[in-house]
């Protein structure tokens, strides 16, 4: 493995679209830990909403002092494809998770903020659900939510996608293992 991106970020700060950009344009292969939870809710026949998954999310943390991001969802992917170069963790949501990726993966891991004001937040999250805006006021107050949009103190950059585009912010992100 040459890299090792975490990206950490508000609801609706385009994630998902520098992901998509990073994988599209430069070979990144993506980790989901989304999908890892919403296997893990619809196992156990539990409703699968944003909700549900911050909680199971928080439960795991607690349960393996962090450690499940790394052992159940990021290890297994990259272990299954070896000759992968350049990796990318959709979100991390802790600090502790981004010390637990650095201590294990060292230089590889780089860590990336995304950022938008808070009206373009709300107008990205309407845009994408039709669903009203207390959904979305109601999500960002959960204390996973709130402790993922400090990740900014930790991140090697922070990127504002109201001033970039996702293929702007991929470019600023492998400039990161150029330096």
């Amino acid at each position: 493995m040459k890299r090792l991106l975490l990206l950490s970020g508000p609801m609706a700060s385009g994630k998902t679209s520098v992901s998509a950009a990073l994988q599209e344009q430069y070979g990144f292969v993506p980790i989901s830990s989304g999908s890892f939870l919403r296997e893990q809710l619809a196992a156990r026949n539990e409703l699968v909403n944003r909700h549900q998954l911050q909680e199971l999310g928080d439960a795991l943390d607690r349960s393996t002092d962090f450690s499940w991001l790394i052992e159940s969802v990021a290890r297994p992917a990259i272990v299954a494809r070896p000759h992968a170069e350049s990796w990318l963790l959709d979100a991390v949501r802790k600090p502790r998770q981004v010390e637990l990726f650095r201590l294990r993966f060292a230089d590889a891991v780089k860590h990336v903020h995304i950022i938008a004001s808070e009206s373009v937040l709300r107008a990205r999250y309407a845009e994408r659900a039709a669903v009203n805006l207390a959904q979305y006021h109601t999500s960002v107050l959960h204390p996973n939510e709130q402790v993922a949009r400090s990740l900014a103190a930790i991140a090697d950059i922070i990127l504002d996608t109201e001033d970039l585009t996702p293929l702007e912010v991929a470019v600023q992100i492998l400039n990161l293992w150029e330096k």
